[in-house]
């Protein structure tokens, strides 16, 4: 009896190391691949997210001071007076004026990972801006247009 177990155990536990289980079959849509931050260092292009930046003289934090009529700012919801916290995963604190800038700018079609502060609130908001080529004649807005029924 003990031949006859062995033999059985032998004979099934080699199937058993060389079996795998096929991979399960799906239909899901591939992962995006990971943001990649640029470094203000590496950037290059005359891609550009339309803002014009004010800087606090006691914090030295960026606050957008006016925006690019139609420009990728304005399309993704920033707002004249929102407070840059970070740039990708550098806080805006840590860097020079020059810097900030330059993060800001890259090849156009790349994107830029902003966290703002809106209106003092606690609160931060992060936006995903995607840099375009500006043209320097393109007119300038300190404040969002309004309908001609909100003007009293």
């Amino acid at each position: 009896m003990k031949p006859l177990l062995s033999l059985c155990l032998v004979a099934f536990f080699p199937v058993a190391a060389f079996a795998q289980a096929a991979p399960p079959a799906t239909d899901a849509p591939a992962k995006p691949p990971p943001f990649q931050p640029i470094v203000a260092s590496q950037h290059s292009g005359m891609g550009r997210i339309g803002v014009r930046l004010a800087f606090d003289k006691a914090t030295g934090l960026p606050s957008i001071a006016g925006m690019t009529r139609g420009g990728p700012a304005a399309d993704f919801g920033l707002r004249v007076g929102d407070v840059i916290i970070k740039i990708d995963k550098n806080y805006t604190n840590t860097l020079s004026e020059d810097e900030i800038r330059l993060a800001l700018h890259g090849d156009p079609g790349t994107g830029v990972e902003l966290t703002i502060q809106r209106d003092d609130d606690p609160l931060f908001v992060v936006r995903a801006v995607e840099r375009r080529i500006l043209f320097d004649d393109m007119e300038e807005m300190t404040s969002p247009p309004m309908s001609e029924v909100a003007r009293p």
